[in-house]
């Protein structure tokens, strides 16, 4: 288990080649290419969002940086150009990888400060190799020597239940006026009841699972998420204490600091299977608010699986992991079950909410597809009225035709449907006209930089202008700034979902949050 409390390097100069790591920012397939470095033999610290970039590349330790530019072009360039005086100060190497169809990029990668590059399709080998040649560059431009900076101070806490004694970081026990020992009584009672509460709460969960989360209002800090994790061997709880929209991706401090274990998608689908038998994954809503009016409309169902082995693991890995086993359609119907079930049961101050779930390109090719979905809807006892379809972009281009005869029964039969991620995949205009679309779910990459990148605040307005003339209303995922939320209201968004209203949650916590 990682460890937030973990004897962080010393500061100073590291020799390249004592553990070798390598520093990964890919906005795409993080995981993924984080397995085949690791499987290589280098330390893969990777992160899949560019905040606080150079503050991470420096914390590494890494000689050799990898940019994912696949599928992902001005982001990629974005984080070269922020990196790139650091990369060659410092001797170290960035190796870029870009697909073949943006191959006209390199020279402007170059002159970021690139110095190697790869073009996909890619085999391993041609990964490995390159990663060798990068890593030698580096040694001999470096002299085998990177600097390290020192990491800033997170905010965090550790408990040892064994010896009732309570460390704050430095950098928490400033914000909040506690000293760093104190005891954990005294802790608790400085803690407002609603936030004792939801620490009760997620104590619970970590009992269960050895993770939990909760969000609350922290004061000298703001809005925050409290990431709790067990240490199996110890029994030490370790939380850290992340301020929403400065680390938006949930415990990128933690997987950026630490050695990351590798997580095998073909191993991850060898163990899917008791996954499902054992109930070791979670479903959780996040909740989709109105903005015209602040209320709490309805919610998205994800999942988390609860690995044994290797604790958390996210909704991405886990439909990876399922599509590379052949196990989508089981995965999808166990996962739609559930949050039937779980959303018929909630109390009456949650029975206005509507409930959207994913499905895949292999459900909707399955034969009996509308039929199999509208029974588990009907034994679940939920209203037919209250449940959103969400499709994937991508997941329809092969049978265009066939998917609309699907959708279009699950319509009339009450159903609404949404299309996911919409603005950074195909984004066929073909979808539009041919499917009966309700909703449009806006790309958390358009959203991140609504604020900051014009042209991007112009695409999203183009977006959503298209979609009021065709009688469809716009969802924008991955909201985390009050900025953001008010550019979107601004440009005639309807709703939005993200961490600046709450992070995924359990049934419990979401009738907390929404009788708040």
């Amino acid at each position: 288990m990682l460890s937030f409390f973990t004897t962080l390097p010393d500061k100073g100069a590291v020799p390249a080649t004592a553990a070798r790591p390598v520093f990964i920012l890919s906005f795409r397939q993080r995981d993924e290419l984080a397995a085949s470095v690791a499987l290589a033999g280098w330390r893969a610290v990777a992160a899949r969002r560019g905040e606080g970039l150079e503050r991470r590349l420096a914390a590494s330790g890494a000689a050799v940086v990898v940019i994912d530019a696949r599928g992902a072009v001005t982001e990629g360039l974005e984080a070269a150009r922020a990196i790139g005086g650091s990369v060659t100060a410092a001797g170290r190497a960035m190796l870029v990888l870009v697909s073949r169809n943006d191959a006209g990029a390199l020279t402007d990668f170059y002159d970021a400060g690139a110095t190697h590059f790869l073009a996909s399709p890619m085999r391993e080998i041609e990964l490995v190799q390159a990663l060798r040649f990068a890593d030698r560059h580096a040694r001999r431009v470096s002299g085998g020597w990177v600097s390290e900076a020192a990491a800033a101070d997170p905010l965090g806490w550790r408990y040892d239940h064994a010896a009732r004694s309570l460390q704050l970081t430095q950098a928490l026990a400033g914000a909040v006026g506690l000293p760093g020992g104190t005891a954990p009584g005294r802790a608790l009672a400085a803690l407002d009841g609603d936030v004792r509460g939801l620490l009760r709460d997620a104590l619970r969960r970590l009992e269960a699972h050895g993770t939990a989360a909760f969000a609350h209002d922290l004061a000298g800090v703001g809005r925050v998420v409290q990431h709790l994790q067990r240490d199996a061997r110890s029994g030490r709880i370790h939380a850290l204490v992340e301020p929403l929209g400065s680390v938006p991706d949930a415990g990128a401090a933690l997987r950026d600091v630490f050695p990351r274990r590798s997580r095998s998608i073909a191993a991850l689908a060898g163990d899917l299977s008791q996954a499902l038998d054992r109930g070791e994954i979670e479903i959780l809503f996040q909740p989709q608010v109105a903005l015209d009016t602040g209320a709490i409309v309805g919610v998205e169902a994800l999942s988390r699986w609860h690995h044994p082995r290797l604790g958390e693991v996210g909704a991405e890995a886990l439909l990876a992991a399922a599509e590379h086993g052949g196990r989508s359609v089981p995965l999808s119907s166990y996962l739609q079950n559930r949050a039937f079930a779980a959303a018929a049961r909630w109390p009456a101050t949650l029975a206005h909410l509507r409930v959207a779930v994913n499905v895949a390109a292999a459900d909707i090719a399955a034969p009996g597809f509308v039929d199999l979905l509208l029974d588990r809807i009907d034994t679940s006892g939920l209203a037919r009225e209250r449940v959103t379809i969400e499709v994937t972009e991508g997941a329809l281009i092969e049978n265009l035709a066939g998917a609309a005869s699907e959708l279009a029964v699950l319509r009339e039969a009450g159903c609404r449907i949404a299309i996911d991620d919409f603005g950074t995949g195909y984004s066929s205009l073909a979808y539009l006209s041919a499917l009966p679309i309700d909703y449009l779910k806006l790309d958390r990459a358009l959203t991140r930089r609504i604020v900051a990148a014009p042209r991007d605040r112009v695409i999203v307005r183009g977006v959503i202008d298209m979609a009021r003339s065709l009688g469809m209303a716009i969802i924008a995922e991955g909201v985390e700034t009050a900025d953001q939320r008010d550019a979107l209201a601004a440009e005639g968004c309807a709703w939005y979902q993200g961490y600046l209203c709450a992070p995924p949650l359990d049934s419990v916590a979401l009738a907390r949050l929404v009788a708040g």
